[in-house]
């Protein structure tokens, strides 16, 4: 069984990344280059980062998160984050991560907000 596993779907104009297993230092690189691609390639300007299947993420596979946000930001592309897990949303919440992202619960509340195109930074 593989340890992670980071796929990639066009939803109309949003990218949509799937993030599954744990985001740690020997799977950052993986995750890196599928968000990377979704950045390169999204015909919008938006992101969806499904996490409702990523069980664990190291300092490493923040930094990945972190590099994409400002990677988003530069290219002016909106990026949601939704299912965290409980564990993964504490750590977002005890280092302030939650301030700077828009999290969601749900996939379906992650796109219904990217595409009635609200700004993620006054949410």
């Amino acid at each position: 069984m593989e340890r992670f596993k980071a796929t990639i779907d066009q939803l109309g104009n949003i990218v949509a990344v799937r993030l599954v297993g744990e985001l740690d230092a020997n799977t950052a690189v993986a995750a890196d280059d599928a968000l990377q691609e979704a950045i390169a390639s999204t015909p919008g300007n938006a992101i969806v980062v499904d996490c409702s299947e990523l069980q664990y993420i190291s300092s490493a596979g923040l930094g990945v998160i972190l590099s994409s946000l400002h990677a988003c930001n530069q290219n002016k592309i909106k990026i949601a984050f939704c299912g965290l897990q409980p564990k993964i949303k504490n750590v977002f919440t005890i280092l302030g991560i939650e301030k700077i992202i828009l999290i969601t619960q749900s996939e379906e509340e992650a796109l219904k907000l990217l595409n009635n195109g609200q700004d993620t930074s006054e949410i």
